[in-house]
């Protein structure tokens, strides 16, 4: 019995160590995250006065000219969005090489969401119902799983400037830097082929329902 107490409080106490841990390790993800639904907010609340030539001035950036993500094949549809989405990954991946990363890279997830909002706010204000439901079908799952993949991108790209930084305190550094690069790398290309993965399905979703809108 005396075993079985022992066995039980440690794993209840491990389980409610384990939650604040794992929550504290991803706290720059929720942050990230927060970052990019505030610009997300901003974004739309710009989207709702923009014209169509704002948007297509923005369009390498954001992938906003929805005449054109409507009417194009399935090939470029996909490189459009892949495009947009490889400019941002290739920026965080590099400030995160950098020493002023952790400063600069907060911006990109707040760039991005100004893009979705963009969006967003402009399909709200122009086309009315049709442009809520033209988010909900064609837009919204593919950026869901992309801020989601950049979120990711910009924690593991401030936790590596914030590693570069630490070479340079006067405590000698324990991790490999070789390890270090190989493993940034590494989880940046599966974060790329997760944003191929996003753009698959907002070519998939396009290809689905892009017949339904004529924007």
């Amino acid at each position: 019995m005396l075993m079985k107490k022992i066995i039980f409080s440690g794993l209840f106490v491990g389980k409610h160590e384990l939650v604040p841990y794992e929550f504290k390790k991803n706290m720059p993800f929720f942050i990230f995250t927060f970052l990019l639904l505030c610009g997300i907010v901003a974004g739309a609340l710009y989207g709702r006065n923009a014209d169509a030539v704002t948007l297509e001035r923005l369009d390498l950036i954001f992938l906003s000219n929805f005449s054109v993500r409507c009417t194009q094949g399935m090939f470029n549809s996909f490189a459009a969005s892949f495009s947009s989405s490889f400019i941002f990954l290739t920026v965080i991946f590099l400030l995160g090489l950098s020493l002023w990363g952790c400063v600069l890279v907060p911006f990109i997830p707040v760039v991005k969401g100004f893009g979705y909002g963009l969006s967003i706010g402009y399909l709200y204000s122009t086309y009315s119902w049709m442009g809520i439901l033209y988010n909900f079908l064609i837009i919204l799952p593919g950026a869901f799983v992309c801020s989601a993949v950049i979120s990711a991108a910009a924690q593991e790209s401030f936790l590596s400037s914030k590693k570069i930084i630490a070479v340079f305190r006067p405590s000698a550094v324990t991790d490999d830097p070789r390890i270090h690069l190989k493993r940034y790398t590494l989880a940046m290309l599966w974060l790329l082929f997760l944003t191929a993965l996003s753009a698959i399905l907002d070519m998939i979703l396009s290809l689905l329902f892009s017949w339904i809108f004529s924007f």
